[in-house]
This record gives C-alpha cells, structure tokens and sequence, in this order.
C-alpha cells in the first residue's frame, strides 16, 4: 500500500500534537517543583541576599575613586590594595588595605595615619558598610620598628592585649585588625561596639590626609 493512503502508519497530526504538549507540561512540573525544592532549603540565588546591610548611599563621606585619589597623593606611601568586600555567605563585610613605605621616606605619625585609613574606610559610600573589621597589612622599614597593632592600641582602635603581638618581621611586615563589629558576643573586649560608637552613623565624614604625615629621611 502507497504511504498517505487511509492505512498509512504515520502517526496523525492532532496526536503529535498532544503528545508534545504533555512532555512540555512535564517538563514544566518537573521545573515548577526543583524551584519550590530549592526554596524550602535556601539555595535559590537572589540578587539581594543580605537586604539589611547597608550599600551605596547615595550622599555623605566620599567615593572611592576620591579615596584613591587621596592615597595615591602620599608621597613615600604605595597603596596596592584600598577596597572593601561584598557580603560573604554568613553576610560578612570588611574593609583592606596593603601598602608599603618607600625606605627613602618615613612616617612621622603612625597614629595619625591609622586614624586617617579606619576613617577613609568608613567613609567610603560607594559600596557595602564594613561591618566586620578593617584589616591593614604594612611593609615598612624595619628599623623604624611601626608595628601596626601597638599603633592601633595607641590610637584607641585596640583594647590593650585583646589581639596577639607578633611584633616587626625581618621585612618590616606587621598587620592589624580593627573591630567595627558590634552584634557578636564578643564585640566588646575586641573594641568593636566602641569603635562603632566613635565612628557613628555610614558613611562617616571624609578625612583629609594628615599634613606631613610622611616626610623623606
């Protein structure tokens, strides 16, 4: 028999078409219930994960292009990293900065110099309020002997022996973490709910560079 006569095996239009209905319908159902799934556990990405910390505030403190205008303006100093940190998975955020002192020159107020980069951090509008710590990471002379976390007890950012000394290494590396944190258990001994409270509301006014902060030898 010809293929198109009435006894023809070809399966008719009408029952093609239903029958890729119902695998699109499955397809869907199959869809609707993973992402229903992934609701109930948490794992469906969202573009707002973490809503309640605060990010780009439209006015107040500086941008952080003016920020590295201003650490690019010191001379003797060299900034390799001044940024601050999108919300980790437990809705983390902090501030860093790397930079190094060219030998040739010296810091005549470390104090003076942590103020200014605590307050330049907190100050930075365009992007997510810091609110765990800010870190410093230094290379310095060594024997000039500026260890980073002696300065930030002498500033008042450190509560005296609540972070380990480690003192100036053979480099003259020394870091320091300053606490901003003030909801964990903990917060306190660290300096963090002082350090907010002395910061006050993000973003904070934006510092100027202390004059003669560093000066050739």
């Amino acid at each position: 028999m010809a293929r198109g006569s009435s006894g023809g095996s070809r399966e008719p239009g009408g029952a093609a078409l239903m029958g890729h209905t119902a695998k699109t319908v499955r397809r869907f159902g199959v869809s609707v219930i993973l992402v229903a799934a992934l609701s109930l556990t948490g794992c469906v990405p969202t573009a707002d994960p973490y809503p309640e910390i605060p990010r780009f505030a439209k006015s107040g403190g500086q941008t952080q292009a003016e920020l590295d205008a201003k650490l690019s303006s010191i001379e003797g100093l060299r900034f390799t990293e001044a940024a601050g940190s999108k919300p980790n998975v437990k809705g983390n955020t902090g501030y860093g900065f790397r930079f190094e002192l060219d030998p040739a020159y010296r810091i005549t107020d470390p104090v003076a110099l942590v103020d200014f980069l605590v307050e330049s951090a907190w100050s930075v509008r365009d992007g997510y309020m810091p609110n765990t710590t800010v870190e410093f990471d230094f290379i310095g002379v060594r024997s000039d002997q500026i260890d980073l976390l002696t300065v930030g007890e002498q500033a008042g950012w450190v509560p005296v022996g609540s972070q380990s000394k480690f003192g100036v290494a053979e480099n003259g590396y020394s870091s320091l973490s300053v606490w901003i944190s003030n909801t964990g258990s903990r917060d306190s001994e660290r300096g963090g709910v002082a350090n907010r409270e002395r910061l006050g509301k993000w973003p904070g006014d934006a510092p100027d560079v202390p004059k003669n902060l560093v000066v050739p030898r």
